[in-house]
């Protein structure tokens, strides 16, 4: 059974949300309905115990209606009306969070009852708290086009020609407001333009970069100009250091979703090179990692990501940073979930004993790999498949190739791409194993295999070994 959406809601709510909801349904104003308010009276401590489950339906029937039959129709429409009143309160809580919008409201109210004599005290109130706002953004821009857009009917309702520059100013952070909005989705869909075929015609884009190009837009401005750039003249890389510099050099100016945004943008970019066959963005690619590490981008209420520790690790041994790496995992451990600390730990640091040359340790802690995601199953797999090669054990190397093609085939969890993309690299490192080196013509047909197989997992090391073979 579906989860009532009531529920849903009610469960993200913390202590201090939900007592407010409380006063705000025991105000009449807001609820008339008594049978509303005792029925949120008896859902309050459901809610604020640390894992709220669903209220029983009989008891919260009769918390609201007493002795009444309990009618399924009924309670379904009592938990839809509980529903708006909860939804009701979030948008006024909201409303008064933001507190432009409030300031807003009472001032578009003031000039449709022509009170002309109320509006300069809170108008010049709400100029100054939004003078204060740290960031000049899109939020920013926005509820400054409003306010000034008041500002000009206060002025046509008291009949006055002016020469102050409110026109001005209107039209001016309606531009930004604008501009900013533009530029952020027209990255997006340049960016999904790459890979899944879609191709909305951006009006007006060229014009507005056009405008920019020589000015000296805010930061956040300049921050999705050089993301476009980046996608749609990505050869030239100055585009890249331009997006970096703002992302990192103004980063006060800019709110942490922004940088997060221009991050995973500047990250597409370096693996977009390095899978051009320019390998030498690797290291660029390990630069901008610590330096989202160092500005905080890649933590989620102070928690990293496990994919997002496997991969920093990937691109640091990659670039033979090993102390740094070795460094790393001992010390970013404890910014993973703890559940998830043990994994993190065995297969991160196979892979660096791996790197290093100390092929004993990696067979060691690969045991202690609990395989709950499919990913850590087939890496770990792979990072076996190259430590017996490299050992010279052929027996397990033979044996564990099988047993990866079984998982390949069974495994339906398993994307049809990377079931190929690891499928080949299997076959690929077997084919290297048994190569006789001696045999030119043999040597010529793999090294045609190799480079005519598109995908393939850790294609690197396959064109490492191979290398190492005929050198």
């Amino acid at each position: 059974m579906r989860e009532p959406k009531l529920h849903q809601l009610l469960a993200t709510m913390d202590a201090h949300e939900l007592n407010r909801l409380s006063r705000y349904m025991a105000s009449p104003y807001h609820c008339e309905d008594i049978r509303l308010r005792r029925f949120y009276a008896y859902l309050l401590p459901h809610y604020k115990a640390a894992r709220p489950e669903l209220p029983d339906r009989k008891k919260a029937w009769r918390a609201a209606h007493g002795t009444k039959p309990f009618s399924d129709i009924q309670y379904a429409r009592l938990l839809s009306d509980m529903l708006k009143k909860a939804e009701g309160f979030i948008a006024i809580e909201t409303m008064r969070g933001e507190g432009a919008d409030e300031s807003y409201y009472m001032l578009q109210y003031y000039n449709k009852r022509g009170l002309t004599a109320n509006f300069t005290d809170p108008y010049e109130l709400a100029l100054r708290r939004l003078q204060q706002y740290p960031y000049r953004d899109r939020d920013y821009y926005f509820h400054s086009f409003r306010l000034h857009a008041q500002h000009n009917t206060f002025l046509e309702n008291k009949k006055l020609r002016t020469p102050e520059k409110n026109l001005k100013e209107t039209i001016e952070s309606l531009d930004m407001y604008y501009f900013i909005s533009k530029l952020r989705y027209s990255a997006a869909v340049l960016h999904y333009r790459q890979f899944l075929g879609v191709d909305e015609e951006l009006a007006l884009l060229s014009d507005i970069l056009r405008y920019l190009r020589g000015r000296a837009p805010v930061p956040v401005v300049a921050l999705y100009q050089h993301i476009i750039l980046t996608l749609t003249e990505p050869a030239q890389a100055a585009h890249y250091t331009q997006l970096k510099a703002v992302l990192f050099g103004q980063s006060q100016a800019l709110q942490q979703d922004s940088q997060r945004e221009g991050f995973a943008f500047a990250l597409n970019y370096c693996i977009r090179r390095i899978n051009a066959g320019d390998t030498s963005w690797q290291m660029e690619l390990f630069t901008l990692y610590k330096e989202a590490l160092k500005h905080g981008l890649m933590y989620d209420q102070g928690l990293l990501n496990p994919w997002d520790f496997k991969n920093i690790v990937t691109v640091a041994l990659r670039v033979k940073e090993y102390k740094w790496t070795a460094s790393f995992i001992e010390r970013s451990l404890v910014k993973l979930r703890k559940a998830e600390q043990q994994n993190a730990y065995s297969f991160n640091m196979a892979r660096y004993y791996f790197a290093t040359g100390k092929y004993d340790k990696v067979l060691q802690l690969l045991q202690d790999v609990a395989y709950t995601d499919i990913f850590y199953l087939l890496d770990a797999k792979v990072t076996l498949m190259k430590t017996y090669y490299e050992l010279g054990e052929y027996e397990p190397l033979l044996s564990l190739k099988e047993s990866f093609r079984i998982l390949l085939r069974r495994k339906k969890i398993i994307s049809d791409q990377h079931r190929i993309n690891y499928g080949n690299f299997a076959r690929l490192t077997m084919k290297l194993y048994r190569a006789d080196v001696k045999n030119k013509v043999q040597m010529a047909a793999l090294k045609k295999a190799i480079h005519e197989t598109a995908n393939v997992a850790d294609r690197a090391w396959i064109l490492e070994q191979f290398d190492r073979l005929v050198g």
